[in-house]
């Protein structure tokens, strides 16, 4: 059985993805977990607080899979198709968080800052990627890997966008492995 911060923290989310930040009140929150007002304010100081557990939680969890992408002893061709289907595994299985940080993140101030640096870690860890294909001889050696890696990263995210808010676009993530790997293919 969760605790009641944790069941917080879940109905937090989901307020937040379907109300938005100043939608959504510690009243609700409370009452959705099933708690008094008072219950919240033992384990946050405010709805602010709440808010930032999740989306800095989240980044976390982010960093964590791009590091271990990273790690991966492939072929930096290859490690692309991993970061591309990995990085959109995570985004399935957080689309409540998701959603949540990309309702907000042009007009709070700590959810642009997690933004930002999810934003950062990708990019990092395509150039890396792509670094490694150089190296191995998978990926051309004559792209711009700043650039490149930029384009893949806002690829991704604007992929992952559309289909957290229009669901029934179809999966296009091998797609986009596909064209990614026939731009940068030795």
């Amino acid at each position: 059985m969760a605790s009641s911060k944790d069941l917080i923290l879940e109905n937090a989310r989901i307020l937040f993805a379907a109300n938005g930040f100043k939608g959504t009140t510690i009243a609700q929150i409370a009452k959705t977990s099933n708690v008094t007002d008072a219950a919240i304010y033992r384990h946050y100081r405010s709805k602010q607080e709440v808010f930032d557990v999740i989306v800095e939680t989240y980044l976390e969890e982010y960093r964590k899979l791009m590091a271990a992408i990273k790690e991966r002893q492939k072929s930096g061709y290859c490690l692309l198709e991993t970061l591309i289907l990995d990085h959109c595994g995570f985004i399935d299985k957080r689309l409540t968080d998701t959603r949540v940080l990309l309702n907000t993140y042009t007009t709070i101030p700590s959810a642009r800052a997690v933004m930002d640096a999810l934003s950062t870690s990708l990019f990092q860890t395509v150039e890396a990627c792509l670094i490694r294909g150089i190296r191995d001889g998978t990926v051309r050696d004559d792209i711009d890997v700043p650039e490149t890696a930029r384009i893949v990263g806002i690829l991704l995210l604007g992929l992952n966008r559309r289909r957290i808010f229009w669901p029934e676009t179809p999966d296009l993530a091998r797609g986009v492995v596909a064209f990614c790997q026939r731009s940068i293919k030795s």
